[in-house]
């Protein structure tokens, strides 16, 4: 059996993650009154040139997103940037049932001989030729008030566009988690046509504590109305005007994104 697997932060090993998944677990107990969260692993993946775009992508394709369909049951996203000559880069989100879930799911794909097999050319390369050379990924849960994600409806493929608020310190990111679920904002965002696929506040990651979701649109144009229309909302102002809601983010970064052909969320 290969041992290596899918390349994660070097930090989190596969018994660190089990680890953390359990313990997790246990300061989260099981939600009784409320659907039980999902969360989601969010990387993305720098690439060098179109050839390492290419090699990743047929691995992504190949081997593992027919292994995360095997172990998890659940759809996954590949998209790469509107612009890949100014930031070539895939990002891929993992949805998973529950931390510990994630937390095992590591194991599980190193004991897929299918996965191992389909992955035998991903496997060969070397420290002198790699096939990214850098990923950055987070873990994040979904909020009480949108605890799954949805996936797009219409015709395929849409647009997306993932967005992330940054706050100072995790009290601050707590009120901008507790706007989005006191406010209904996933609500409005639906009703305005944003079409939100999840929202995720970040467990693991590197940079400040923060919110990410994830929306979908028919394309640009459609996207920039439907922003417009959740804007000029007055229950969306009556919810920023709120007093413990100012002040509580610092940043906000967001970037466009397409699906690949074979990905699940399209």
């Amino acid at each position: 059996m290969n041992p290596e697997l899918l390349p994660r932060r070097h930090f989190l090993t596969c018994s660190f993650s089990t680890m953390f998944a359990l313990s997790a677990t246990q300061a989260y107990p099981a939600e009784t009154h409320a659907e039980q969260r999902e969360c989601y692993e969010v990387c993305t993946f720098y690439l060098a040139d179109e050839t390492c775009q290419k090699r990743f992508s047929d691995y992504l394709e190949h081997a593992l997103l027919p292994a995360l369909k095997r172990i998890t049951d659940r759809p996954t996203g590949v998209f790469q940037n509107t612009n890949m000559q100014e930031n070539r880069c895939l990002t891929v989100v993992i949805p998973f049932s529950s931390l510990q879930d994630f937390g095992e799911w590591h194991e599980h794909l190193n004991a897929d001989m299918a996965f191992q097999h389909a992955a035998k050319d991903y496997f060969i390369q070397t420290a002198k030729v790699p096939v990214w050379h850098r990923r950055e990924s987070q873990l994040l849960q979904g909020l009480t008030g949108s605890p799954k994600l949805e996936l797009p409806k219409g015709k395929t493929p849409h647009l997306f566009e993932l967005r992330t608020y940054e706050s100072p310190n995790q009290k601050l990111a707590r009120l901008t988690v507790e706007m989005f679920n006191e406010g209904k904002l996933d609500e409005l965002m639906r009703q305005a046509g944003l079409a939100p696929v999840f929202f995720g506040e970040r467990l693991i990651g590197n940079g400040p504590p923060s919110l990410t979701y994830l929306l979908s649109a028919e394309n640009e144009e459609e996207h920039e109305k439907h922003w417009r229309t959740f804007r000029s909302d007055p229950r969306w102002e009556r919810v920023r005007q709120m007093k413990k809601f100012q002040s509580t983010i610092s940043e906000i970064s967001s970037c466009i994104l397409i699906p690949m052909s074979y990905s699940d969320i399209r």
